[in-house]
């Protein structure tokens, strides 16, 4: 996927104009051309909106997806909406601290720009938001919003892969293909189980072998040989038609005729494909397997799809916990994935495969996208909290958080809004991205 491209804006105005003027810009270019973005230079230190329509078109035919207004001092407040509105492209006003005050005139009125612009982008509704800071100190920011930024358009490409539609009787699984499409811009292809199985029943010879070590992996194993060449198998199958079909992620309908049909379970499979790089949700969750692929651009982190199953008011606490679909990156430091029985399947114990192990602790995000009740949009929910260390309580992958909030005030907020059963939970402190991708989406979010 290409980079994303930063149409950079240098901008001031004849009153203010110095020697120093060109060397900010130049060092602010020095700093960018740092940073993992495709660099588009307006080329001149823009005063007049005759310079700023040449621009504009050049910003057009590099197809830029972000500006970058830099107010190097004082600008005319017609030049970046007019471009903004044109373009209908989100704006980043960078605002430079005002130079030392010594009793003399004022240096730059950068600040002030930023104001009187974003004001404009207010009243037109148009997407913006603030760095401040030098050269230098800015940069960390920047790079964050960067980071957002190339998140959304990652995401307006997406393939997810919906394998034989969701779970019964699980509307939380729902979706609108045609509103999600339109909102995100992620696509969804239907997959059948049976092309999947006839799949797997094909890998033979050196492919099968290979798949058999990346599943099994460093995991202790308690499935027999032939559950683990299935398994081996399945993970193959789905990596073909992930290139057939050129998907980014899968959803799976993992119950209740999939272990019926294949012998086993699939949830360990869905754990490898999410470590592999192609988040696999389970139960029919397209919304959930669009969160995963979100929260990984966004920390870095394999995303944890599961449900919040237990909580303890007087703790501040919540168990997120799923059956045996996380990915091994997610192990607790010091303890061993094990390759196990699926502890639910007809009735547990009896059929692979799972792979148990508490997850690692540390800062973490929780979040859900999902419908809003009249349909006509949809919502974001964020819940910030911090891993903490848990032990193998239960079969599965459990992961016990200290929320930030009374976990009793919560878990009300949660049932009274009715939020959908399924949660991705990410490693890292992601609420700073999530309150501009809702603001670029136009997302109702809720934050607890």
């Amino acid at each position: 996927m290409s980079k994303l491209k930063v149409g950079y804006l240098s901008l001031v105005k004849g009153s203010w104009i110095n020697d120093k003027l060109e060397s900010q810009r130049k060092q602010a270019l020095g700093e960018l051309a740092k940073l993992d973005v495709e660099l588009v230079d307006c080329g001149l230190l823009i005063q007049s909106e005759t310079e700023a329509d040449a621009v504009y078109n050049k910003f057009e035919e590099a197809h830029v997806d972000v500006i970058l207004a830099h107010f190097i001092t004082f600008s005319l407040g017609s030049v970046v909406p007019g471009m903004a509105v044109k373009s209908r492209k989100p704006v980043i006003f960078w605002s430079e601290p005002e130079p030392q005050m010594s009793g003399g005139r004022i240096a730059a009125n950068s600040f002030c720009a930023t104001n009187m612009n974003a004001h404009a982008l207010w009243k037109m509704n148009l997407k913006y938001t603030l760095v401040y800071g030098h050269a230098d100190t800015a940069m960390p920011e920047l790079v964050r919003q960067f980071k957002t930024l190339a998140a959304v358009k990652k995401i307006s490409r997406v393939r997810i892969g919906s394998l034989g539609g969701r779970v019964p009787g699980f509307y939380t699984s729902d979706f609108n293909e045609l509103a999600m499409r339109e909102k995100f811009g992620a696509e969804v292809e239907g997959i059948t189980l049976l092309e999947l199985v006839k799949t797997a029943e094909a890998i033979d010879g050196d492919e099968l072998a290979q798949a058999i070590k990346d599943v099994k992996g460093k995991c202790t194993c308690s499935v027999s040989e032939d559950e683990l060449k299935k398994g081996a198998a399945l993970f193959a199958a789905f990596k073909q038609l992930s290139k057939k079909y050129r998907l980014d992620a899968w959803t799976v309908r993992c119950w209740p005729e999939f272990s019926d049909i294949y012998g086993i379970g699939v949830c360990h499979i869905l754990g490898c494909m999410t470590g592999y790089g192609i988040p696999a949700a389970c139960e029919g969750d397209v919304y959930g397997a669009l969160a995963m692929l979100l929260v990984k651009e966004l920390s870095g982190s394999d995303a944890f799809f599961c449900d919040l199953i237990s909580f303890d008011p007087s703790a501040d606490t919540g168990l997120f916990w799923h059956c045996g679909a996380a990915p091994l990156s997610l192990c607790k430091q010091g303890c061993t994935p094990q390759l196990c029985k699926h502890s639910i399947i007809d009735g547990g114990g009896k059929k692979g495969i799972a792979c148990e192990f508490p997850l690692k602790g540390g800062p973490v995000t929780v979040i859900r996208i999902g419908d809003t009740r009249d349909g006509n949009g949809y919502r974001l929910l964020s819940i910030s909290g911090e891993g903490i260390d848990t032990e193998q309580m239960l079969h599965g992958t459990p992961l016990n958080v200290r929320f930030n909030q009374p976990a009793q005030e919560l878990v009300e907020k949660l049932v009274e809004s009715g939020f959908e059963h399924h949660y991705v939970l990410c490693h890292g402190d992601i609420r700073k991205e999530l309150r501009q991708i809702s603001k670029l989406l136009d997302l109702e979010l809720i934050e607890l």
